[in-house]
């Protein structure tokens, strides 16, 4: 099975403001094994993920919610689907 790991990002107006929001979903590898979500995400660098994703100009770090990979095909569409 792929593993993922998937987040919910707001980026912000002048004002502060939430301006608008959207998933990223990071396939990080293949597991044979059940992998435990929560460990797995627990020591995320939020501020690495961005600048790997050249996200780190436009959101910030504590506008970065780590969402499960459910709740991501549930909101933003399975990557398998779109691109399948």
């Amino acid at each position: 099975m792929k593993v993922r790991v998937c987040f919910e990002l707001n980026t912000r107006d002048e004002a502060g403001n939430v301006d608008s929001t959207f998933g990223l979903a990071m396939t990080i590898g293949e597991s044979e094994k059940e992998i435990d979500y929560q460990q797995l995400t627990a020591a995320i660098n939020k501020e690495g993920v961005l600048r790997t994703a050249c996200l780190d100009r436009a959101v910030k770090p504590e506008d970065m919610k780590i969402i499960t990979p459910e709740e991501y095909d549930e909101k933003y569409g399975d990557e398998e689907e779109q691109h399948g």
